[in-house]
């Protein structure tokens, strides 16, 4: 069939829009063929359709209003006021045409063989007789009398047999988009009905824009909702699937149930960008608690991509509500970008946060093991000395980040933004000093002491030891002087 085959191009998803745009317009038409390699040309005039089988056979379809047929799918009975519908085909050159309006509130029929018009019956009515089944089966023609009739006969299980037997994703989504406005429908039928159409249908394009059109009733409860998030894995589409799923978050503020789904539903969609899209989506709802935020942080784990990581974990930390638990799982996604340059952006955002010494500490060891870059590693633990306050612990991990730092300069630089603190208690400042002996210039080691003289001043005997002892690791005696001069 046409939407079966895997060599889907521009054309053909053109032709898909279209049909579904003359269908939701006005009923229009259209027609697959079971080769996929026919030609087919749809024109937009009087919501019609063309199609074209190999090089001699023309099949053309041209319709206006509702149009019902009986039981058997072998006769029109009945046309909306003002509608028609003209079938002609060609064979081999010789062309058959059957044309019905609705006039008066009776149905005229004409056949013509060729140019000729011939009495409908026997000929007329045989003929539209045998192509008219295929036809309602492949057009969408008639489908809303069709549903109706199958609805009436054997409810949800007759209609959906019919769907299994129709030859397009197309014409089964027309058919289970009426199917889904039957009223009172169980939820038990719904589960159903998106169930068997998610495995019926091949198209990702007619399956997520009928599950698009359907999320209003399946949304609002859980029991149908998992049966919704199921049918979405059915696409295999990364952009639809983030279509379903972002346009389901548009339409009303889902519950925190949905939203879990919804995570997991984002984990299948293996494009970075389209997860991120999904993610960004969910963040920009307005109350989101914290539970919900760790959601979509464990969920950014999954996307591989550091810029598009970073791009949902920097928005997530700007949300409230974030614990401290949130912030532990922000640590634990973090630990999975490669890059420093993003690393650093979203310690950096995290940073604007009040920090507990746990997370802080946990922070330090994570940069300090996994960062390999002393500048960016600079900028976060500066910025983490003039923003945090920090406790012995933190401050015990900080220093010790500082003093695993190769490069002097950047070293020094951040021990001057932690000399800045208004006050550094006792162990801190030990702490500090004794990272200054890891710095192995004796300009930057002299500098990062004499930034620290000032807290020294202020302290006992035993820190101004400890800097003596540090001041003697530079062997220029004049920085040595600068150095032991600042405190003395």
């Amino acid at each position: 069939m046409y939407f079966k085959s895997q060599k889907l191009n521009f054309m053909s998803c053109l032709l898909g829009l279209m049909l579904l745009v003359n269908h939701a317009s006005a009923q229009g038409v259209s027609i697959f063929s079971e080769d996929s390699h026919d030609s087919k040309l749809i024109t937009g005039k009087h919501r019609s359709a063309k199609i074209t089988w190999g090089g001699l056979n023309n099949f053309n379809i041209e319709y206006r209003g509702d149009i019902e047929v009986n039981d058997t799918d072998t006769d029109v009975i009945g046309i909306s006021p003002g509608g028609y519908l003209e079938i002609s085909k060609t064979t081999f050159g010789s062309k058959r045409s059957i044309v019905i309006e609705s006039s008066a509130g009776k149905l005229k029929k004409e056949y013509y063989e060729g140019r000729s018009l011939v009495n409908f019956e026997p000929d007329g009515r045989k003929w539209l007789a045998e192509i008219l089944p295929d036809i309602v089966r492949s057009t969408g023609i008639a489908a809303k009398s069709r549903v109706d009739r199958f609805y009436r006969k054997g409810g949800v299980s007759a209609v959906l047999d019919e769907i299994s037997r129709l030859e397009s994703s197309y014409v089964q989504s027309i058919y289970g988009k009426m199917l889904l406005k039957k009223e009172g429908l169980s939820d038990n039928e719904l589960i159903r009905i998106v169930g068997d159409l998610s495995d019926e249908m091949d198209s990702d394009y007619y399956l997520a824009d009928l599950l698009i059109d359907a999320s209003d009733q399946f949304l609002k409860k859980e029991a149908t909702s998992a049966a919704y998030f199921e049918a979405v894995s059915n696409i295999g589409s990364d952009y639809y699937t983030a279509q379903v799923l972002t346009k389901a978050l548009k339409k009303y503020e889902p519950s925190e149930v949905v939203i879990g789904k919804i995570m997991n539903a984002s984990r299948n969609i293996g494009s970075d960008y389209y997860q991120t899209v999904v993610l960004d989506e969910v963040l920009d709802l307005r109350d989101l608690n914290s539970s919900a935020l760790n959601e979509i942080i464990e969920a950014a784990t999954n996307i591989g991509s550091d810029y598009y990581q970073t791009q949902v974990l920097s928005k997530a930390m700007k949300k409230e509500g974030l614990t401290t638990e949130s912030f532990s799982k922000l640590m634990e996604a973090v630990s999975h970008v490669s890059s420093d340059y993003y690393m650093s952006s979203v310690f950096s955002n995290m940073l604007d946060n009040k920090l507990d010494e746990a997370v802080q500490v946990k922070m330090i060891v994570l940069l300090d093991e996994n960062m390999n870059s002393d500048y960016y590693l600079s900028t976060v633990l500066s910025k983490m000395a003039s923003e945090q306050r920090m406790g012995d612990k933190s401050m015990e991990q900080f220093a010790k980040a500082i003093g695993n730092m190769s490069s002097a300069n950047y070293a020094t630089s951040v021990i001057k933004s932690a000399a800045k603190a208004d006050k550094i208690d006792k162990r801190s400042l030990i702490a500090l000093i004794n990272a200054c002996s890891e710095i192995s210039s004796d300009y930057y080691l002299s500098s990062a002491l004499e930034s620290l003289s000032w807290h020294v001043n202020r302290s006992d005997e035993e820190v101004k030891s400890a800097y003596r002892a540090a001041a003697k690791h530079i062997s220029s005696d004049t920085y040595y002087g600068r150095a032991v001069k600042a405190i003395d």
